[in-house]
């Protein structure tokens, strides 16, 4: 019973969760991604096409550098040290070190040549598109390993059978829900918004502001001839007009654009003299 307790308590130091693993994996690529991001931007300074010739090289002397500094230096990659993650010491020899290298970096670095300057080799090709697609096959079935196991999340960590370990001992990962509570509550007041604004008449609603803010008195029923010429556009849209039809008022507008607001709003106003009917009649030429 005595000898019990410290092999358990060694279980709760290593014990790193799932979560913190995959996390570890994503903050990877989004390093790697921001690294190579800031290298395009350089580059793009440089006459064009001066390296793009060089493109595999560039990105293997990345991934070169940050493997150098972080696995071989530190054993755990920048992502795994963000979470307080490492490989296990005594795990990584300089053999396995050198496999860790050649399958993290060497072989993505020959896979990329071959795509990039061996297009028209079609076997070469088909045998990477193989190789490719077993890889997919191969992560997927490490992955459910992984859920089920909860240790060596990666292919490349289940071939060379290293593990992780916990660099804050047996704690345990603090979460805040006060981002999750914000995104809840904007959520929330969207769903209102989408719900109530229907219901709501922004025609007329438009329209009675529009008097409310209006300083001049309303003019009263024009009874002077409508007149319509080649130059005359719609009150409304302000464009030539189409359809010409008049309210009761001297301004013209298209049809569309009357009947378009009747339809909206019973209490549509002209917008120029603010006179009001329900009925509208075609402008007659004569």
């Amino acid at each position: 019973m005595g000898s019990a307790a410290p092999n358990t308590g060694k279980m709760k130091t290593n014990f790193v969760p799932r979560v913190n693993q995959l996390d570890s994996i994503q903050l990877d690529n989004e390093i790697t991604n921001l690294l190579r991001q800031q290298i395009q931007n350089i580059l793009q300074v440089l006459p064009p096409g001066l390296l793009s010739h060089l493109q595999p090289e560039i990105n293997f002397a990345l991934n070169s550098a940050l493997w150098n500094f972080s696995i071989r230096t530190h054993y755990a990659t920048f992502g795994q040290q963000m979470l307080s993650i490492a490989y296990e010491k005594d795990q990584l020899p300089s053999a396995k070190l050198a496999l860790h290298y050649l399958l993290t970096t060497v072989l993505p670095y020959a896979k990329e040549n071959a795509q990039f300057r061996l297009t028209n080799w079609s076997r070469v090709q088909k045998l990477l598109q193989l190789a490719e697609n077993a890889l997919v096959l191969f992560n997927l079935v490490n992955f459910f390993k992984f859920l089920r196991s909860g240790t060596r999340p990666s292919l490349v960590d289940c071939l060379l059978r290293i593990n992780h370990r916990s660099l804050d001992g047996a704690k345990r990962r603090t979460i805040g829900y006060s981002y999750m509570t914000r995104e809840l509550v904007w959520a929330g007041f969207l769903e209102l918004l989408g719900f109530t604004i229907p219901f709501v008449n922004y025609h007329a609603l438009k329209r009675k502001l529009r008097n409310l803010l209006r300083i001049e008195a309303a003019s009263q029923r024009q009874d002077e001839h409508v007149e319509l010429t080649a130059d005359t556009r719609c009150a409304y849209c302000n464009e030539r007009v189409i359809l010409p039809h008049h309210m009761g008022c001297r301004h013209v507008f298209c049809y569309l654009c009357l009947k378009g607001n009747q339809l909206a709003d019973a209490g549509f106003q002209c917008n120029v003299c603010d006179y009001c009917s329900e009925t509208f009649r075609k402008v007659v030429v004569l």
